[in-house]
């Protein structure tokens, strides 16, 4: 493991494979700058243009998750114990998350 954790620090720092290396990297930094870039343009060319103001998109109805098959459900589940137990700070993002949507969820079925 500790061969393994060397390796992954030399490829994110870019020593790993020299300047092809580093050249990867800057294509990834630079996909990644262009496609936020062009994320807020689509976004800006399709927003709301209406008197009200800028609006958020209408949500999945309630309940949409129930409708999967088990199998399907089973698998998402599974992948995402897994990824937030290997990013822990995604995984504890993601129960906060959950847990806000659940006490929205709740107060809205009360009312």
């Amino acid at each position: 493991m500790a061969k393994v954790t060397d390796w992954v620090i030399g490829a994110h720092m870019g020593i790993l494979f020299g300047v092809l290396n580093q050249l990867a990297l800057a294509a990834l930094a630079l996909g990644l700058i262009v496609a936020t870039l062009l994320g807020y343009r689509m976004w800006w060319l399709r927003r709301p243009r209406d008197a009200r103001g800028l609006r958020f998109g209408r949500p999945a109805p309630r309940g949409s998750w129930r409708r999967l098959p088990w199998q399907a459900m089973v698998a998402v589940v599974a992948v995402t114990v897994v990824v937030g137990w290997f990013v822990p700070m995604l995984g504890v993002t993601l129960v906060g998350f959950l847990v806000v949507d659940a006490v929205i969820g709740a107060a809205r079925s009360r009312s």
